[in-house]
């Protein structure tokens, strides 16, 4: 029978570290849906927030996976693919961001915008024990 997972051998060849050395169980799963937006200014805000009891970026990690990229051919020029980036709130929280903040100079300042173009994506937070 195949075994599948990972397993680890030293020099000479005996396992380390096999997968009955840990657990991986997925604590979180949420899809995030395609966004094509922006505007003048500056934002700050995510778009989206997630409380995942168990949540400890110790033992955990995230993992951002799009469902389809794009529903038409791609070229260099296109502004899609883009995925959501996520950052760790404290506790228990996550946050998302879809957006991007970008300056464009007009002779003698800056004026401030934001883009979003994300790709529907699948959201998942793992924890390893």
């Amino acid at each position: 029978m195949a075994e599948y997972g990972l397993n680890v051998f030293d020099d000479h060849g005996i396992k380390t570290l096999g997968m009955e050395d840990f657990t991986i169980k997925r604590l979180a799963s949420q899809i995030v849906p395609a966004i094509s937006s922006g505007g003048a200014g500056f934002k700050t805000a995510y778009d989206l927030t997630m409380d995942v009891p168990g949540y400890d970026p110790a033992n955990c990690f995230v993992i951002i996976t799009p469902r389809q990229y794009a529903g038409y051919d791609q070229t260099i020029s296109d502004s899609w693919p883009v995925l959501p980036t996520y950052v760790d709130l404290g506790g228990t929280r996550i946050g998302l961001r879809t957006w991007l903040n970008y300056g464009v100079y007009d002779g003698h300042r800056f004026k401030y915008y934001w883009l979003a173009r994300t790709v529907e994506c699948v959201v998942e937070v793992v924890r390893v024990a």
